[in-house]
Order: C-alpha cells, then structure tokens, then sequence
C-alpha cells in the first residue's frame, strides 16, 4: 500500500450527490430558521406536555432569556397554557414566558389564592400614569417571597390604589 493520494479509491458520484443534498438541506435550514434556537427545533420534534396549570403560581427565572430581564424573582398567575410556554399576568400586566423561565413556588392552595388576591389588586392599578417610586414599589411586591402583605405594605398599597381611583374614598 501507499500513502500516495493516487491510491484512494474513487468517490463515487451517488455519495458525491448524496453529500450536495445534506449540504443544500443544512444551508436551506440555516436560511430558513435562522432566528430560531436549536432547542426549540428539538421540542418541536419531540414535545414535551406543558407542566403548567391555569391558575398556578410561578416564579420568572431569566435563565439565559434576555427578554426577562428585570422580572428575575417576579411571581406571575398562570393565565394561559400554551404548547411551550405561559401567558401569566405579573403586576404590570401579561406577557409569555417560555417552560424553562417558569419556577415553582410549592404554596399551598391558600397560599396561591392570597398571591391571587394582590395580583388582581396590583393589576387593577393604572400602569400608565404612575411616578417611578410607585412603581418601584409596586415592582416590589411583585417579588416578595410570601404570599402575604405586610400591613405596613398593605396599607400603601391601598392608598395607592386610593389615588388612583380604585378604590372610591367616602367622602367622594
């Protein structure tokens, strides 16, 4: 035998062909799917049932998304199921958030129906005419780890739902 380049067998043209097709495939995808990441290729092809129930507390986690960004920490209500991810509501409204960004919290039903109760109040609240220190504050509440108010909490939080026409004073 030698180690001349002369001595390898020919290619034939079937595996030549073959290889021109994987090649135009592998181009074609990369220009066809360019935004999408190889993770969500595989869960199309092998989909895994989505854990999360309606009505369910979570947890955001970033988790390499940087589209959370700032909502790290953040309980959110489970409002809609989707193949791979949630449509939950957070105290500044509703947004989706992918499986993988979502954690749970382990609260007992009590528990998630008093975070229930101070998300449908911090919802209520008018987002678009808030000053940034109420809003700071309100972005708070969106991550204590408790599903409780303190009443120091709770009593600003009321006034601020006061002020902004939520609550009706008695003496309007």
């Amino acid at each position: 035998m030698s180690n001349s380049i002369n001595s390898l067998p020919p290619i034939n043209k079937k595996k030549r062909h073959e290889n021109n097709i994987i090649n135009k495939t592998v181009k074609t995808r990369r220009k066809n799917h360019q935004k999408r990441s190889i993770v969500d290729e595989i869960r199309e092809r092998r989909p895994v049932p989505n854990p999360w129930r309606v009505g369910e507390v979570a947890q955001i986690i970033i988790k390499g998304n940087p589209d959370l960004r700032g909502r790290s920490g953040q309980w959110c209500i489970i409002e809609e199921v989707l193949n791979f991810s949630c449509l939950v509501r957070t105290w500044d409204g509703i947004i989706q958030v992918k499986i993988e960004n979502l954690k749970d919290v382990y609260y007992s039903s009590k528990q998630q129906q008093e975070i229930k109760k101070i998300s449908d109040r911090l919802s209520e609240i008018p987002q678009n005419q808030l000053e940034d220190s109420v809003k700071n504050f309100l972005e708070a509440l969106g991550k204590i780890d408790r599903p409780f108010l303190t009443t120091l909490e709770d009593k600003i939080l009321t006034l601020i739902e006061t002020e902004n026409g939520r609550i009706k004073n008695e003496n309007d």
